[in-house]
């Protein structure tokens, strides 16, 4: 398992992508299921970024966790920002309402698209999203 923490600022996306990837390699996964994995960690971590802390003056932490092997990648975004559950977002036939969708939650809803599973909890004041994807 590997563990990263950095400011939640645009411009660490690049380190923990490269920290991810190379996790990913060490341990062998294949290389369709790294590149799901690099679009869920763009999307989840520039969500927290841009929105986490959206109200404060600096911004906060955020801690990927990565759990990998050949043929499955778990993934954990915690963040201490405002409380926000994206399995509550409401994504029921998207793809069939394209012309009438509003700005936001794109990056959700290819999230969910491209996981095999994904949970939300807040505990502590902090943010858990974990992203389970498999080959």
């Amino acid at each position: 398992m590997k563990q990263y923490q950095c400011p939640a600022i645009p411009e660490n996306l690049r380190p923990v992508l490269s920290v991810v990837g190379e996790e990913m390699i060490a341990c062998g996964t294949e290389t369709g299921l790294r590149q799901r994995i690099f679009v869920i960690l763009e999307e989840l971590f520039n969500n927290v970024a841009l929105h986490a802390y959206a109200d404060r003056s600096s911004p906060g932490p955020v801690i990927i966790t990565l759990l990998a092997d050949m043929d499955s990648v778990q993934l954990q975004l915690a963040d201490q920002g405002v409380a926000f559950n994206p399995l509550l977002v409401d994504d029921t036939n998207r793809l069939l309402r394209l012309e009438q969708m509003e700005e936001g939650h794109e990056g959700i809803f290819l999230v969910k698209t491209l996981a095999s599973q994904v949970d939300y909890e807040r505990e502590d004041g902090w943010n858990r999203v974990t992203v389970l994807v498999r080959s």
